[in-house]
């Protein structure tokens, strides 16, 4: 006997005078019904759908379409120039890939962030500028202490004949630490311009401080801008205590990076990284304030250079050179779309570790590798200390010792 409810009411018993066959072609007949029903119901419902997804697919088309347009039409932040690079070299010869740099020793791993440059004091403490504005000491035990902030972005790092650390501050300008952690801007312009982005220093035994203003253009952190729109923003500065005055020695660099007095401080190098090159720079004789390659078609991005005092010069290697960006050096058209782009989009270093020996006569003397960067990668900076090379990182959380 079948009962009806409804809401949970009792029906009526509407089949008890009815024979059992007849209830049993009633009850097929009714689910018949139902199962006609359903089908009607789910056909409507893929019609729904079919109508619903051809409407939201016009709509993710159209929202591409005007995405497309808007970044198509959208001005680029730069107007880049086309620039045809020489063929890199390969690692042969002088620039045999090794790996004598995964024996690198890591200083004070994951708690820096980005000690570009390095510098050590007569006692043999360790200093580098991070990203927060500390500059960080380190002694020979390995104690690490934040030995003062400068309130800007600290890069390169000198200290002068009275013990004075002599910074390059990305935010500020030129400045002066001294022993009891007072700050002084020396400089920050320049006939009536700012100095836009300091990088990189050296002092001559007279006091005289040769830094680097990377680009007078961009910013430190639009620093791809400048990579890609490939013009000449960068400077060579002098600075003169006695005189307080600022002057610019070369003009029209393309990124001007490291810079290092030779022994006699009758020259000067200075990086431009973004040309894989280095340019000397005559201090004295008939030929002062002359500017010639030193080394050129390098086989990555330059980036700090020092002299040991013994008549060579370290250069650290960021990267190696990515042969896509080389190729799109030559589309303006494609470097100032890809200006467009978020960062994570844009060329990035590859991970190496790279460092050359340089003679003060020119040649290139020995290479120092770390392939596919596995212990250390992105050297920035690289200074000789007691039989030690000492290494700065871009963008990493650790500095490197490397004992010759």
């Amino acid at each position: 006997m079948w009962r009806i409810r409804h809401h949970g009411v009792a029906g009526v018993q509407i089949f008890d005078t009815l024979p059992y066959l007849v209830q049993f072609a009633v009850v097929l007949k009714i689910r018949r019904v139902l199962q006609c029903a359903h089908k009607i119901v789910l056909k409507r419902r893929r019609c729904n759908i079919r109508k619903t997804m051809r409407k939201h697919t016009f709509v993710i088309l159209f929202i591409e379409l005007l995405t497309v347009t808007i970044f198509a039409l959208y001005p680029s932040a730069i107007d880049s120039i086309a620039w045809t690079p020489s063929r890199a070299p390969s690692f042969n010869g002088v620039l045999e890939s090794h790996a004598k740099l995964q024996q690198v020793e890591l200083l004070s791993e994951g708690t820096l962030q980005g000690p570009e440059d390095i510098v050590m004091d007569k006692a043999g403490a360790l200093y580098s500028g991070v990203e927060n504005g500390d500059i960080i000491r380190i002694d020979k035990q390995g104690k690490q202490e934040v030995w003062a902030n400068t309130g800007g972005r600290p890069l390169g790092l000198k200290f002068d004949q009275q013990g004075n650390l002599i910074v390059c501050d990305s935010e500020l300008g030129l400045l002066s630490i001294d022993r009891n952690k007072v700050q002084t801007v020396l400089t920050d312009s320049v006939d009536g311009s700012r100095i836009n982005f300091p990088k990189s220093l050296d002092i001559a035994r007279d006091g005289m401080i040769y830094f680097t203003d990377a680009t007078k253009k961009w910013r430190r952190k639009e620093f791809l801008y400048d990579l890609l729109e490939t013009k000449p923003n960068g400077r060579l500065l002098s600075y003169d205590p006695s005189t307080r005055v600022t002057k610019v020695l070369l003009d029209d660099l393309y990124f001007a990076h490291g810079v290092a007095l030779s022994s006699k401080e009758d020259f000067l190098l200075v990086v431009e990284t973004w040309r894989y090159r280095v340019q000397k720079y005559r201090l004295k004789g008939p030929r002062k304030g002359e500017a010639t390659q030193f080394i050129g078609n390098l086989p990555g991005f330059p980036g700090g250079i020092s002299n040991n005092g013994k008549g060579q010069f370290w250069l650290s290697l960021i990267s190696p050179r990515n042969p896509v960006l080389d190729k799109v050096h030559e589309t303006p058209w494609l470097k100032n779309t890809l200006a467009k782009t978020p960062n994570f989009m844009q060329p990035g270093p590859i991970p190496y570790g790279l460092v050359l020996g340089i003679k003060e006569s020119g040649p290139l003397q020995l290479s120092l590798h770390d392939p596919g960067g596995k212990v250390i990668t992105g050297i920035s900076a690289v200074q000789e200390y007691d039989g030690s090379l000492y290494f700065g990182t871009f963008q990493q959380d650790k500095i490197g010792k490397y004992k010759l």
